[in-house]
């Protein structure tokens, strides 16, 4: 087995994601360490695998990539190294009840390193409702059984996102159950009977499935396992499901508190609607609230809606989290990281429903979760303003007969909302004076004063072609002179900051409040709406940047400030380089989203990123967004 620290794996990651040569001083600074250390980190992972998977060029490292594809295809074994804190961890999941020499003895650490590692896990087992002991040297890690499958859920989803020893890290934790086997029996069987599971749950089943058969000598509480109403497929199916498992998994049988928590699953995968006359008046109260919240949060960003579906949707999505015990360990979407960093505008979109439909119901909403909400969301929804992306067009077109007409007829047709004409007109003079985006002009003149194209009144495919390019670029143009005026309106030099180190998110959200409050830009509670929001969904994008923002458009005016720390700032499980803190007036916010897509997406590019640390004044700054902007558009 070929063991990498984590930093190294992470590395790894971060040179695989992108396409360029990357220099030393960015990947290090990235990484929170050193030139050496980085210079060290690259001859081991070469070292290691025995071939150079890390290359240096001219203008810095990166991956050769047809090597590094072969070499993961090849060792399945790649691994990370288990810390301190993680050995002892999953020593207490399988050992609850034991001693410090005992641990000393089996994880090979030193006394001082165990109760140091036993006092740093504390808080992360108290936030999954255990509770961990040491007392002399006894140690006693207690708690309800599904608060320990919450706990080895959650260790497993961590494992699911990461790239390289991403199926070692798995059989850490899930070391006597395969998780394709498990698939295999749950495909199979559905399968069998022409039931349809979607990607999303079928593979949230099989994790559940797999934390149940793994925690098998510990069987669930009958209190707390939940339950479900099946209908008559889905109970046969549950009920052939446990019968395979036995035949498949027969050294880890199943307690009668475990049997019905698989019948729950299968319910919850497969018949979300729980039958019986409780349920269906739960349902109906349900939607109304939730028709309720959505009407909220529709006004609240002025979105205009497919108004049967979206709320059929949602309210069905949101029937199955209220109907549910809300016991199942493990839950992943994995879409939400996508949605987050590519539609960041129907993310918060999201995070506000989420928020009102906690306060009203008091359900608990992931962030998977919430990346759920935005699908629906996407399909069914978009911002009024949408139409003002059209490109405004006068047509040149001389009086002939029925030709305006067919003219006119075949761009709408072909054109739909891409494409706003506000005149028909003869000459070009007539077109000079328009105020418009683009001129389509059937005749030998062109427009002086506006990009034109030029095409033949009867339409042909190369007229269309030229016209969707015209088209293309009046909205890349229209963008960028928009992008350009957000820019110069949203930025501000006082509110620009270098050469400060906070030592954690809340006093980095802090310091950044208090400039906010001090120049009148926001109220007092802008802060814990910071803080609210940050609860839902924490705002680190790619383990970089962070964008922290209100859960209410509460700002007086409309700002981003922008903090560039002299060290990295621990923002939840990533170490961030940028922060920019996003004060938003209602009244702005639909020109804000054509500003903050962009600006997003510019700081996904590792390239750009580091390029935009080394910048130490505002002039630079703004020169660096002015230009980038328009290009990432």
């Amino acid at each position: 087995m070929i063991l990498l620290s984590e930093r190294q794996a992470l590395l790894l990651q971060l040179l695989s994601e992108v396409d360029h040569a990357t220099t030393g001083s960015d990947l290090a600074a990235l990484l929170g360490v050193s030139s050496r250390t980085l210079r060290y980190d690259i001859s081991r992972i070469n070292g290691v695998t025995k071939i150079e998977i890390v290359e240096a060029t001219s203008k810095g490292y990166r991956i050769n990539r047809p090597l590094y594809n072969d070499f993961l295809a090849r060792n399945s074994q790649l691994a990370t190294q288990l810390d301190h804190h993680e050995r002892i961890l999953l020593y207490l999941l399988s050992t609850p009840s034991t001693d410090v020499y005992d641990i000393m003895r089996d994880c090979f650490l030193s006394e001082s390193v165990t109760r140091a590692a036993l006092q740093r896990l504390r808080a992360q087992v108290e936030s999954h409702q255990l509770e961990l002991q040491v007392k002399g040297s006894s140690v006693h890690l207690s708690g309800a059984e599904i608060s320990f499958r919450r706990l080895l859920g959650d260790l497993v989803h961590n494992a699911m996102d990461v790239v390289v020893g991403q199926r070692e890290k798995i059989s850490r934790y899930l070391p006597d159950v395969n998780l394709s086997d498990v698939s295999d029996v749950l495909a199979s069987l559905t399968r069998e009977r022409d039931l349809e599971i979607d990607d999303i749950r079928m593979d949230n089943a099989v994790v559940n499935l797999a934390i149940c058969l793994q925690r098998n000598c510990f069987p669930i509480d009958s209190e707390t396992a939940p339950s479900a109403v099946l209908n008559p497929v889905t109970s046969e199916l549950s009920e052939a499901l446990l019968g395979t498992l036995g035949s498949r998994f027969p050294e880890r049988p199943l307690s009668s508190p475990d049997e019905e928590y698989v019948r729950a699953l299968v319910g919850v995968a497969l018949d979300p609607h729980a039958e019986g006359t409780a349920q269906e008046t739960m349902r109906t109260s349900v939607s109304d609230v939730t028709g309720r919240c959505l009407d909220e949060t529709i006004s609240h960003f002025n979105l205009q809606v497919e108004r049967e579906k979206l709320y059929e949707s949602v309210s069905g999505h949101v029937e199955r989290l209220a109907l549910q015990t809300r016991a199942l360990p493990y839950f992943r979407n994995t879409l939400q990281e996508s949605l987050r960093s590519r539609s960041p505008f129907l993310y918060d979109v999201a995070v506000y429903l989420a928020d009102r439909l906690s306060r009203a119901l008091g359900i608990t909403f992931s962030d998977d979760e919430i990346g759920l909400l935005a699908i629906y969301l996407g399909l069914y929804s978009r911002p009024v303003n949408a139409d003002d992306h059209a490109v405004s067009a006068v047509v040149i077109c001389p009086r002939y007969q029925t030709l305006r007409d067919w003219l006119l007829a075949g761009l709408v047709e072909h054109f739909g909302n891409r494409l706003q004409i506000v005149d028909l007109v003869s000459t070009k003079e007539e077109a000079d004076e328009q105020d418009c985006d683009l001129v389509i002009s059937t005749t030998d003149e062109s427009s002086r004063t506006h990009p034109c194209v030029q095409i033949s009144a009867l339409l042909s495919d190369l007229d269309f072609s030229a016209v969707d390019a015209a088209l293309l670029r009046a909205a890349k143009a229209k963008s960028r002179a928009r992008i350009a005026e957000s820019v110069r309106r949203f930025l501000d030099p006082e509110l620009f900051f270098t050469g400060v180190a906070p030592k954690g998110s809340d006093e980095a959200i802090g310091f950044m409040c208090d400039a906010l409050e001090e120049k009148g830009i926001v109220p007092p509670e802008f802060r814990d709406s910071v803080l609210l929001r940050e609860t839902y969904s924490p705002t680190a994008f790619a383990r970089r940047f962070a964008v922290p923002h209100a859960m209410d458009f509460l700002a007086h005016r409309t700002k981003v400030a922008v903090l560039i720390p002299d060290s990295p700032i621990g923002w939840e499980s990533a170490d961030i380089s940028l922060v920019l803190m996003l004060a938003i007036n209602g009244d702005d916010y639909d020109d804000f989203i054509l500003f903050y897509q962009p600006l997003i997406s510019l700081l996904y590019d590792s390239r750009l990123y580091s390029e935009i640390r080394k910048v130490r004044t505002f002039e630079e700054f703004m020169n660096f967004l002015d230009n980038e902007l328009s290009e990432t558009e």
